[in-house]
């Protein structure tokens, strides 16, 4: 994976559907959701945002607001698709990013992020899912459904390994950014 070829898909982190966390830490799922949304935002990895149901499951979160208020305003609202690649907005907003591999995380694990991970990989792309930046009501739910996403092509990841991975040399300026951005938004909340 490198930067030139990856876009970052935040899937429907709203004000309930975070409140539906029950399979990991609900601090963990928001810290590792506002570093992968700020380094969208300052690390030039184009950043689609979309939400579903706003009238019924509220707007997505602050932390999306404040660290991505751009990629939060041109938003893809969805009228209840669980696979958002049924939504033909969002699958011209996908395809105009005009990127192979996508790195995607989403509430909930078991719903929307798994049908839209099937649909991506159908769509022929390369799906990195974050599985630290998703969750689901139980611990249960994310185990299938990550079995089922792996078995279907998707790699599953987490937040740290895709920084990582996309900045391999923390020496250099973007690297140095990337630091930054774990050290504040991940490493300085551990044990808290």
């Amino acid at each position: 994976m490198d930067k030139a070829s990856t876009a970052i898909l935040l899937i429907d982190h709203q004000d309930m559907t975070v409140n539906w966390i029950q399979s990991q830490p609900k601090a963990m799922v928001i810290a590792n959701v506002r570093m992968l949304a700020r380094m969208g935002t300052e690390l030039g990895i184009p950043l689609l945002v979309t939400s579903t149901m706003e009238e019924q499951i509220g707007t997505n979160i602050r932390d999306v607001q404040e660290t991505a208020p751009q990629a939060y305003a041109a938003r893809v609202k969805r009228g209840g698709t669980l696979n958002c690649f049924l939504d033909p907005k969002f699958r011209a907003a996908v395809k105009a990013l005009n990127r192979k591999k996508l790195v995607l995380a989403g509430l909930t694990t078991d719903i929307c992020l798994y049908h839209t991970v099937s649909g991506a990989l159908r769509e022929g792309y390369e799906v990195q899912v974050v599985a630290d930046a998703s969750g689901s009501m139980s611990a249960m739910s994310d185990t299938l459904s990550f079995d089922r996403m792996r078995a279907q092509g998707a790699v599953i990841t987490v937040a740290n390994q895709v920084l990582t991975e996309l900045f391999t040399d923390f020496g250099t300026p973007d690297g140095q950014k990337a630091m930054k951005i774990n050290l504040e938004e991940v490493v300085s909340k551990l044990g808290k």
